[in-house]
């Protein structure tokens, strides 16, 4: 196995800085519908990155509120330089509850490591499951999951599932630290977050999906976001969608544009997925979108005013993990309960966009 790419220098001045706490994985249920969610104990606040000292291509410095006030983030996870997407997709796991009799695990995880991570997962459970797959679709990759499901309904129905999303995404960010915002104006190391969630749950019984549909976004749009990817690191089964690589070794994306083109396809996706699903925008509870940022979640709103859209933003962008993580919190928030539908609707890198209807029984 190879190890995740990391830059040691700029890694251990960080780690010098940031803030720890000790916490142990959570765990949040409805029904028999259960989550498990694992945090790194390391992260970065905006009082910390204003410490840095980092002037904006306006010539301001960017404080603490700046931060909050354009991306709505408080704080961003960083897993430690030794801590794997399949470290923390493990922790998620087991504290999702009993994993008795689980027939297959499907885990999102936007950067191949060199290892099947399902495979490692399923070897920390009671009993290996029949089925494992990895996804590589990058913030997508949950709901791609689902439409996974929906796709083989028939083999999985009243079976036991587990879906894992595990991200780390700190290693492949640009350091602002050191003057790096020439290098990345989009400031991705304001934005991602590292983490894993897991959510297990018998399907058909605990949750249904309704119905999915997963789009390609406009070819010119390819590359608004290319990814440190090494394909030589895939490993099977897998399922991945194509996504350009990065020029310098590190994630770049053109932050504007990737709006553009979201707020341009995304509702229309949704309604599409609704409209196939056989109910009506006023049946959705909640739309749940990918937590890309602050500045996203406004337009998304504006675009699509017929849904309650939920916010999960403080902790930061946690890519594929990032739907689970709010669907967790609104279930702990009440905003969710049994019986009722949820709109998931994820996006990113390649530009693709999934959307899922789940009805939660």
């Amino acid at each position: 196995m190879k190890a995740e790419g990391y830059n040691k220098k700029t890694m251990t001045q960080a780690e010098r800085q940031l803030p720890e706490q000790p916490r142990q994985p959570e765990r949040v249920t409805l029904g028999d519908l259960s989550f498990g969610i694992y945090l790194p104990k390391k992260f970065i606040t905006n009082e910390e990155i204003a410490k840095w000292g980092i002037i904006t291509p306006n010539g301001n410095p960017l404080t603490a509120q700046d931060i909050q006030r354009r991306i709505g983030i408080k704080r961003r996870f960083i897993a430690g330089p030794d801590e794997s997407v399949t470290d923390m997709g493990i922790k998620a796991a087991l504290a999702a509850g009993n994993l008795e009799d689980v027939t297959a695990i499907i885990v999102s995880t936007s950067y191949p490591i060199g290892e099947n991570v399902s495979e490692a997962i399923g070897r920390h459970l009671p009993k290996q499951p029949e089925f494992h797959l990895d996804i590589h679709a990058a913030c997508s990759g949950f709901v791609r999951a689902f439409s996974f499901l929906k796709e083989h309904e028939r083999k999985y129905n009243n079976k036991r599932v587990l879906l894992v999303a595990t991200e780390k995404y700190s290693h492949t960010l640009t350091s602002l630290e050191n003057g790096g915002i020439p290098i990345d104006s989009s400031m991705a190391q304001t934005i991602f977050s590292d983490g894993a969630v897991a959510i297990f749950f018998t399907y058909g019984r605990d949750v249904q999906v309704l119905a999915h549909e997963s789009r390609k976004l406009p070819a010119e749009s390819d590359c608004y976001i290319r990814m440190p990817i090494d394909e030589n690191l895939r490993t099977d089964p897998s399922l991945a969608i194509p996504i350009p690589n990065s020029t310098n070794g590190k994630l770049q994306q053109e932050g504007p544009k990737v709006i553009e083109a979201i707020f341009q396809s995304v509702p229309d996706l949704n309604k599409s997925v609704i409209e196939k699903s056989g109910i009506r925008p006023s049946d959705v509870r909640l739309l749940i979108p990918h937590q890309a940022s602050g500045r996203m979640i406004p337009w998304l709103t504006k675009g699509m005013p017929e849904y309650n859209i939920f916010t999960d933003m403080d902790d930061g962008n946690f890519s594929s993990a990032s739907i689970p993580k709010a669907w967790a919190r609104a279930i702990k928030e009440g905003r969710v309960q049994r019986g009722d539908t949820i709109l998931l609707s994820g996006f990113g890198a390649g530009l693709y966009a999934s959307s899922a209807v789940v009805q939660l029984q």
